[in-house]
């Protein structure tokens, strides 16, 4: 497990859950911090199993910007035959999902062991 947080309103933590990379985030999900979100995607993608689930229920607010990081993992996702997930139940996270429809793109489902259930079965 790796945590980053650059005394930054974002900290992101990531292990591995069978063949699945877990990442969690809690914070705010912008133009500050999505640097490190979407480096270390990258980087756990490519380094690690391509099947990837993001837990989003600690995450407070998230812009344009970190959308933009969600579907680039999603991509790469895809290009490496992978699966990518998001579990979130969090109001405001949702609301940005349905208003971008971008809950139609992505797999959104409520809990972690519906997301891994998934990817294992």
């Amino acid at each position: 497990m790796s945590t980053i947080d650059h005394a930054r309103p974002l900290v992101i933590t990531d292990e591995q859950a069978g063949t699945t990379t877990v990442v969690r985030c809690a914070g705010e999900i912008d133009i500050a911090t999505v640097p490190y979100l979407r480096d270390r995607l990258q980087q756990l993608q490519i380094d690690g199993p391509s099947d990837l689930v993001i837990e989003l229920e600690q995450v407070t607010f998230i812009d344009s910007v970190g959308l933009g990081a969600l579907i680039g993992a999603h991509k790469r996702a895809r290009v490496l035959q992978g699966t990518f997930t998001i579990v979130c139940t969090c109001r405001p996270v949702l609301r940005v999902l349905s208003a971008t429809a971008l809950d139609r793109v992505f797999r959104v489902v409520p809990t972690m062991d519906e997301a891994l259930a998934s990817i294992d079965g």
